[in-house]
């Protein structure tokens, strides 16, 4: 079972970027979670290729239940980059200069920290530059935000060993934060929750027989979540889980993370007959070894606080998804 063929955007935006290796300083990258610097000097971040590039990085992130930008974003003019902010884990730096033709994107890795990502824009003018920014919103927000999850990602799986039962069930290897220790078990089905009354988490794994690709079409995965997590996951007046899908459609897309190819939905999950709400993403994928659809899904329940920051370190646990080799999987019932 092979769908190389399908999954692919992902690894279209990573591939936009040209990265440079093997210049980091032993010192890790600094900074929040979710900041972005952009160096540039005042006149051209007041002006329009600044405006621009500021509607990228203050754009909304997806399917939270209120409004949030993707990332807080810091100015500093260049003759302030020194040492303190190049370690910033998240660096854009604009190149405005007739040396280019066409706008491009560029990027070094790890250049002044491990764990960095510096985004250079180049453009001959800042009117091309303002349009190429705007053009390409998608990939600049998409290509930060992946690199944050896969920051957490490795540092979950530096702290924490693999789930033992999710090797022994699903045959896969994951890294759950800390502190989600009330589980829930069924067959196929794996529930784990910090059961905090606010800033709550939730990780749910659960598994089926892969029959055809039409698993992984968006309605397919919407009705799948929507019968497991019904079945398992109930509420106050006989509630059950589903997705919300009048105020806000799943965005759905087919990625590729470690090898994995993997279908992608995010959106709003809501109690049927109860006021609880909130974000999901889930990542459906084969399990080769074992000829099983396994679904991963985060979500968290958090009323009247901001949700991007928390939905985020959940999410990257699903950045520490592998398989283990044919021979090391035992799967128990």
């Amino acid at each position: 079972m092979k769908h190389s063929g399908i999954f692919l955007s992902l690894l279209a935006v990573i591939l936009l970027f040209t990265s440079c290796e093997g210049r980091a300083s032993f010192m890790n990258a600094s900074g929040a979670n979710n900041e972005v610097i952009v160096v540039m000097d005042d006149t051209t971040w007041n002006s329009t290729p600044g405006r621009a590039l500021f509607d990228v990085l203050n754009s909304y992130a997806k399917a939270l239940p209120q409004p949030e930008p993707n990332f807080r974003i810091l100015h500093i003019n260049p003759e302030n980059f020194t040492s303190t902010f190049r370690m910033g884990r998240n660096i854009i730096i604009p190149d405005i200069s007739h040396l280019y033709s066409t706008p491009k994107f560029t990027a070094d890795i790890d250049k002044y920290a491990v764990g960095q990502v510096i985004m250079n824009i180049h453009a001959p003018d800042s009117s091309s530059f303002a349009k190429f920014v705007s053009e390409n919103k998608e990939s600049i927000v998409d290509y930060f935000v992946t690199k944050e999850l896969e920051r957490n990602g490795k540092w979950l799986k530096s702290q924490t060993d693999a789930l033992s039962r999710a090797q022994q069930v699903f045959g896969i290897n994951i890294h759950f934060p800390k502190g989600l220790t009330n589980v829930t078990e069924h067959p196929d089905f794996y529930w784990a929750t910090n059961n905090a009354a606010n800033s709550r988490q939730d990780i749910v794994i659960y598994q089926f027989p892969y029959t055809s690709e039409t698993v992984f079409e968006k309605d397919s995965l919407i009705n799948i979540r929507n019968r497991f997590l019904g079945e398992y996951i109930k509420g106050s007046f006989d509630s059950e889980m589903t997705t919300a899908t009048r105020v806000y459609s799943p965005d759905y897309r087919r990625i590729e993370v470690d090898g994995i190819f993997r279908a992608e939905l995010r959106g709003l999950w809501e109690m049927t007959t109860d006021m609880m709400g909130g974000p999901f993403v889930m990542h459906a994928f084969v399990n080769e070894n074992t000829g099983m659809v396994v679904v991963v899904e985060t979500y968290v329940y958090a009323p009247e606080k901001n949700k991007r920051n928390l939905m985020r370190n959940l999410e990257a646990t699903l950045y520490t998804i592998s398989m283990p080799e044919p021979e090391g999987v035992e799967i128990v019932s």
